[in-house]
């Protein structure tokens, strides 16, 4: 989901084995040379999806690579199951009131949320998480920053 902290586990699971990392927004941002905000705005959510999934799938030559996604990723165009076929998938399962508390201070940069008050945040929030469910929980592993510990991601670096 959205603000679990996609991007900093793969900064620090990177940094701490040695890896490089990509965060799959910014690369769309650069193959598009335009925003993801810009990208909903004209192309609209399903174009933005597809882009998102051909950035995807150029990024099989990578080895020995943490990719975060953004939290919709999964759940369009078969790319679970792509991202299970090509590489170790782990799910960053935080509660929705975390995620509501850490999204309320930056709905401006993301175009799902721009528009909502905190309450609307929350309930949307439960409701995406409900919808996307079934695509996140077949990832191979599920963390969340509770339990998980750098250390615990020998398990799924191997």
């Amino acid at each position: 989901m959205m603000g679990s902290g996609k991007s900093y586990w793969a900064q620090q699971l990177a940094a701490a084995y040695n890896m490089n990392w990509m965060d799959l927004d910014s690369e769309i941002e650069k193959e598009n040379r335009m925003s993801i905000k810009e990208i909903f705005e004209t192309e609209g959510e399903e174009g933005f999806r597809k882009k998102e999934t051909n950035a995807l799938h150029k990024l099989t030559h990578y080895k020995n690579i943490i990719i975060a996604t953004g939290g919709g990723t999964p759940c369009f165009h078969n790319n679970m199951q792509w991202m299970n076929e090509h590489g170790t998938t782990v799910w960053v399962d935080e509660p929705v009131s975390i995620l509501a508390k850490r999204l309320s201070k930056e709905k401006s940069h993301r175009p799902l949320i721009k528009n909502l008050t905190d309450n609307e945040l929350e309930n949307f929030l439960e409701q995406k998480l409900k919808e996307r469910k079934s695509f996140y929980s077949q990832a191979k592993f599920i963390i969340n920053s509770k339990t998980f510990s750098i250390a615990d991601a020998k398990l799924f670096l191997q």
